[in-house]
């Protein structure tokens, strides 16, 4: 399988870090083939030259599997906790991963600018490993009344006093292009008042089955689950 890069646009130019690893890692040469992805389309493309910039000569269009849009709302957790939800969350299908802190947030909002370059870099390399056709959007909120909600088809919370409902049975009549939003709370869970305001927003309250798991596996879980 080539090897796949994300740019801004399909316009016979990949530049940036991306030439060394061509140039230094994959050590390819003219005429190699890879695939070239920007907002949600794939091609498949040949190598012209490698200098400064790596120019390249699109072959064929790859068709993108249709798949769910689905925004992780992760309670703000740990720092490395931020970096393996970016990665995993990613290469198991988000499209949008939001970090927002809540009551039970250990962490805190700091040098978010910094932290969002490491992210974003770290979600198109897994999307990169995992041959997706796009890098999901990475967002820091700083409560969770900045995100809007109303623009969700679904809303799931993922609750440890949920005992019945559970997401393979939500989702079952769901059309595929509908967009779900999935909440998962920080370490130490959600609190009793942002169950209330979660569920005030329609918010479906969904089982992750009777283990209690960590705030990273969970939104791991769910995701798997959706996707």
């Amino acid at each position: 399988m080539p090897q796949r890069y994300f740019v801004n646009q399909i316009n016979g130019i990949i530049s940036g870090s991306d030439v060394h690893h061509i140039k230094r890692v994959m050590r390819m040469k003219a005429g190699d083939e890879v695939i070239v992805c920007a907002e949600g389309r794939c091609i498949l493309a040949s190598l012209e030259s490698i200098e400064e910039v790596a120019t390249y000569r699109e072959k064929v269009h790859i068709e993108s599997p249709k798949k769910r849009h689905i925004t992780l709302i992760q309670g703000l957790p740990k720092h490395p906790k931020q970096e393996f939800v970016t990665k995993y969350a990613t290469l198991f299908g988000a499209s949008n991963i939001i970090f927002v802190p809540m009551q039970r947030s250990i962490s805190k909002l700091e040098n978010t600018e910094h932290k969002l370059t490491r992210l974003l870099s770290i979600a198109k390399e897994a999307a990169e490993l995992g041959h997706q056709s796009s890098v999901p959007s990475i967002h820091m909120a700083l409560q969770m009344d900045q995100i809007d909600f109303s623009k969700f088809d679904l809303i799931l919370l993922a609750d440890e006093l949920e005992h019945q409902n559970t997401i393979p049975q939500v989702i079952q009549n769901i059309s595929q292009e509908a967009h779900i939003a999935i909440i998962i709370g920080p370490e130490g869970g959600i609190s009793e008042s942002e169950r209330k305001s979660l569920k005030s927003r329609k918010a479906i309250p969904i089982s992750l089955g009777f283990n209690i798991l960590p705030t990273e596996a969970a939104s791991l879980y769910a995701l798997a689950l959706l996707s």
